[in-house]
């Protein structure tokens, strides 16, 4: 099977409870080999959230791939929601960092430039 085969298919849990579609495989040009696939679980029509299953987790893959494993969607989307905020908070820090750098140089700069005067 070819990874491109693979993208689009619906993915179901242990329970056969319909997870989300493939949207990306991680593969190991070395060994050759699938490490992990990305799952879109679709929350509504305008947004959807990612997770990422372990490639040992997948039982078989047919029409639809079968996983190895149990997934509470709801609780998978809620993790998944924590985690992008946890990410736009930690984006925002940084931001305000870089900003509080640069005034901190204009600030030398023009301390350097009173010094010379």
């Amino acid at each position: 099977m070819k990874i491109k085969q693979l993208l689009g298919m619906m993915a179901l849990d242990a329970n056969a409870n319909e997870v989300g579609k493939i949207d990306d495989a991680e593969f190991d040009p070395q060994e050759g080999k699938i490490n992990a696939i990305t799952i879109v679980l679709k929350k509504n029509f305008i947004s959807s959230n990612k997770i990422e299953i372990d490639f040992e987790d997948v039982k078989s893959i047919g029409d639809y791939v079968l996983l190895d494993k149990e997934i509470n969607k709801e609780a998978a989307i809620e993790e998944a929601e924590k985690a992008k905020d946890a990410k736009e908070e930690v984006e925002e820090v940084e931001a305000e960092i870089v900003e509080d750098e640069a005034g901190a140089e204009e600030e030398a700069e023009e301390a350097a430039e009173v010094e010379i005067d």
